[in-house]
């Protein structure tokens, strides 16, 4: 398909040029589109025999108006017909193919190199900005990916962006004291649970006299109020898949799940009678199934539920709501972390003053952090409300709440660092300090962590490096 004369091609990006070459016309120039599979369209001027050819069409980049009259643009036309027996085929199928290949390791036939599919056809995939409705859209060489804003897919956005100086405040503010009525979206009253979306979307579980659920923009202090709880929303979870926001609400006793209004139980109630009830659930989790973990501090146990919250298993601590402090029991439980690559659970076991690891089926736990009394040596923690695990550092970052420090502890070490807050157990209002940290989230490229500093009614970003 050709453009009418005096028009020639803008790409976004320079990248985007695959080659300049001179053609006798522009059937032998459409030819040599052809023969690169990359190439998606072409332009060509009569008048001097310039042939651009570019791994762009009209999704990322424009036909524009040319100072050469004799200028022209040319297009690939892609057909689902193209694709109708060769996509996810056996290799044999696409041996020849343009738009699709077998890459050294794969058995199959896919996409090439930047494009995806869209369930017809290869695309081209897209850049920073633009709008896409799948994960796969945007360009990964660019670190780019399709993400996601209140549960939908809205743009490619690249991470969330880190700028100086170390410590800077992120959501709400301390002004000598935490209000304690404001309509102020840049204000927090008691901050709980926070957790970060895939486009840097910091949301914010802010408890009495509020008790909403907020979402702040990244670089922006003003929220957007979401949704209102009855209670305090005590932990966050973003839903891998899904992108809904899961909140535990503390004194009633349920799973909120945010935008569909679903509650897990369906009927709760303050009762350990049975594990289809979660008295004062704390700490959530959800697996790539849909699979939602929540630890209950006052039946002193982790539960796993379907993702329509009609059944639940335990997988840790005691089906009588018994505490204890050995392996196989817990005493109140708080913040959990799931390492669902490794089928591993961490749980806060903030009264043990410990973090506990569960294989998943496995009832019996292992200690991998404090366990060593209550206290403010390195070895130990003082109410542990918050576990986070770091592939990237191989280490564990733990809210060490009544010490107003969070620690990081090498997996495998016998003792933590400080990397925020107080060593020595003393809060604070300054910049550097903490007063009650309660939750955490750590940078998947492990350079900054996130803090809900609770007593001081905001949260505060630590550069790691």
């Amino acid at each position: 398909m050709f453009s009418s004369v005096g028009y020639e091609f803008q790409p976004r990006h320079s990248i985007q040029l695959i080659l300049i070459t001179t053609a006798r016309s522009r059937i032998i120039c459409s030819a040599t589109c052809n023969e690169q599979p990359a190439c998606h369209t072409f332009d060509y001027d009569s008048a001097s025999g310039r042939c651009r050819l570019f791994e762009a069409d009209q999704t990322v980049g424009s036909i524009i108006a040319s100072t050469s009259l004799t200028s022209v643009v040319g297009n690939v036309l892609i057909l689902q017909s193209q694709f109708d027996h060769t996509y996810n085929q056996s290799c044999e199928a696409c041996q020849e193919d343009r738009y699709q290949y077998c890459s050294i390791n794969g058995s199959t036939c896919q996409c090439r190199p930047h494009t995806f599919w869209n369930g017809s056809v290869c695309l081209l995939q897209l850049f920073e900005n633009d709008t896409c409705s799948q994960i796969d859209a945007c360009r990964t060489d660019f670190n780019l990916t399709c993400a996601t804003e209140y549960g939908q897919f809205s743009v490619c956005a690249s991470a969330f962006t880190i700028i100086q100086p170390n410590i800077t405040t992120v959501a709400g503010f301390y002004n000598g004291s935490c209000p304690t009525s404001s309509t102020n979206l840049t204000v927090l009253h008691d901050p709980g649970g926070i957790a970060v979306s895939n486009n840097g979307t910091l949301y914010v579980g802010d408890g009495s006299p509020a008790n909403v659920l907020l979402a702040f923009e990244p670089n922006n202090l003003t929220a957007k109020q979401l949704f209102t709880y009855g209670n305090w929303p005590t932990y966050l979870f973003v839903g891998p898949v899904t992108s809904s926001i899961y909140a535990t609400v503390l004194e009633l006793h349920t799973v909120v799940i945010w935008p569909s209004n679903q509650t897990i139980p369906k009927n709760p109630s303050a009762s350990c009678s049975d594990l289809l009830h979660l008295y004062y659930p704390t700490g959530i989790a959800v697996d790539f199934l849909g699979n939602i973990y929540v630890s209950s501090y006052y039946c002193n146990r982790v539960t796993k539920w379907n993702s329509n919250g009609t059944n639940a298993t335990l997988v840790a601590g005691s089906l009588s709501a018994t505490s204890g402090s050995d392996s196989q029991h817990l005493y109140s439980p708080y913040g959990l972390f799931l390492d669902e690559m490794h089928s591993l659970l961490y749980v806060a076991d903030a009264v043990n003053n410990r973090v506990q690891r569960f294989a998943l089926g496995n009832l019996t736990g292992v200690t991998v952090a404090g366990g060593n009394g209550q206290g403010t040596a390195s070895n130990q923690l003082n109410f542990p409300s918050a576990i986070h695990v770091s592939q990237v550092d191989n280490s564990y970052y733990i809210c060490d709440y009544h010490n107003h420090r969070i620690q990081k502890w090498v997996i495998g070490a016998t003792y933590g660092v400080t990397i925020a807050g107080s060593s020595t157990g003393v809060a604070g209002s300054a910049l550097n300090l903490l007063n009650g940290p309660y939750d955490i989230w750590v940078d998947p490229n492990a350079t900054y962590v996130l803090i809900s500093d609770a007593n001081n009614c905001r949260v505060q970003k630590y550069l790691l490096y």
